[in-house]
């Protein structure tokens, strides 16, 4: 193995696009499907078009481990601060703008 010369970014966000909505008999809710990959790849766009792709890394997770019915799931690092809740990528917009700001 070796290491990869690459920037640190200033924050990055984890988003569970895990769906378990198409499981028989299946009761434990889902960040899919309401954040999609599609929803991620939206929130890349917008990191790049806000000139961030160096300070701000954005990637899909299948689980983060805290499915819950309110909404999906994020982790911000290098806070390790996870945020449920979110419904759809202006939330996730909104949260990278907060977090930005903060520090």
């Amino acid at each position: 193995m070796e290491t990869i010369d690459f920037p640190r970014p200033k924050l990055h966000l984890f988003v569970c696009i895990n769906d378990r909505t198409g499981m028989p008999s299946n009761q434990t809710p889902s960040c899919g499907p309401r954040i999609k990959a599609e929803d991620v790849k939206k929130v890349k766009e917008w990191i790049r078009a806000q000139g961030l792709t160096s300070q701000v890394y954005c990637t899909k997770a299948q689980c983060l481990g805290f499915c819950n019915a309110e909404g999906s799931v994020a982790v911000l690092y290098p806070k390790c601060r996870f945020v449920k809740g979110i419904q759809n990528a202006e939330d996730l917009k909104k949260l990278i703008a907060e977090e930005l700001e903060n520090i």
